[in-house]
């Protein structure tokens, strides 16, 4: 069965890697991995050498804002090399290390299942996917903090309920509405039209 809208995809599976626990992957963490040049963005099946992992590792371990803060005072390098030698000290297991971790991002980088509607006008936004979720749910409510280090997942289905419930607001003829997240309804459909197939 094709996978569906569930809302147990909004919450985070605990990952502990080197004895380190992760917090939830955050599109502050996507962000830090683009600016700091990680493999890892938007890849999160990508090899890297076993600093770039244990950066990427020590990122995913802090919110965006100690990240950020550490890194524009000059603090986070040395606190990252100093927690990567104790690391080091302990002879871990990268490969084991590194299943975990790829896990951690392939779940973190899933979006919520969504309709693909055919285009019904000419007009293609420009801004990054990362601004789009960041402004459209602070000008929904949420803090600033709470969408650069929420569970990535549960923001896409913050955005699209958001999207979903403005669409609604807007709504004057229910025969052109178009639902936005893919449910197990749906799924239950294609399976019996593949069945009579």
């Amino acid at each position: 069965m094709n996978r569906f809208a569930n809302m147990l995809e909004t919450v985070p599976v605990p990952c502990r890697i080197f004895g380190t626990v992760l917090r939830p992957f955050s599109l502050g963490h996507h962000l830090l991995f683009t600016r700091m040049g990680l493999p890892y963005a938007n890849n999160p099946q990508a090899a890297a050498y076993a600093d770039k992992f244990m950066q990427a590792v020590f990122i995913c371990a802090h919110s965006y804002e100690d990240n950020l803060e550490g890194q524009l005072d000059g603090t986070w390098a040395v606190m990252c090399e100093a927690w990567m030698q104790r690391v080091k000290d302990t002879n871990p297991d990268y490969a084991a290390a590194g299943v975990l971790f790829q896990a951690h991002l392939v779940e973190g980088y899933r979006m919520a299942p969504v309709w693909q509607h055919a285009k019904t006008s000419a007009i293609s936004l420009s801004s990054p996917w990362e601004e789009l979720i960041r402004v459209r749910l602070v000008n929904s409510g949420f803090t600033l903090s709470e969408v650069m280090n929420g569970y990535l997942p549960a923001l896409w289905y913050d955005y699209f309920t958001v999207m979903e419930l403005e669409m609604l607001a807007h709504c004057t003829d229910a025969n052109s509405w178009k639902k936005i997240f893919y449910t197990i309804e749906d799924a239950i459909e294609d399976e019996k039209a593949k069945g009579a197939a």
